[in-house]
C-alpha cells in the first residue's frame, strides 16, 4: 500500500487531512522578556454558546 493515496477525484488524502487539522486548530502566541511571559490563545466558540471572558494569571516560578 502506498503512503500517498489519491481520492477518486485526484486529491491527496493526506493534504485533505492536514487542511482539516489546521481548520480545527487554534492560534496561539507566546511572548517573553526578562520579567514576564504572556500566552495568548484564540478560543473558538459555537454561535449557540454565551461568550464569557476569563483571565487567568498564575505565578509559574520565582525566577520567571
Amino acid at each position: 500500500m502506498a503512503i500517498t493515496q489519491f481520492s477518486p477525484e485526484g486529491r491527496l488524502f493526506q493534504v485533505e487531512y492536514a487542511i482539516e487539522a489546521v481548520r480545527r486548530g487554534t492560534a496561539a502566541i507566546v511572548c517573553r522578556n526578562s520579567h514576564s511571559v504572556v500566552f495568548a490563545v484564540e478560543k473558538k466558540s459555537s454561535e449557540l454558546q454565551e461568550i464569557i471572558g476569563s483571565e487567568k494569571i498564575f505565578k509559574v516560578d520565582d525566577h520567571i
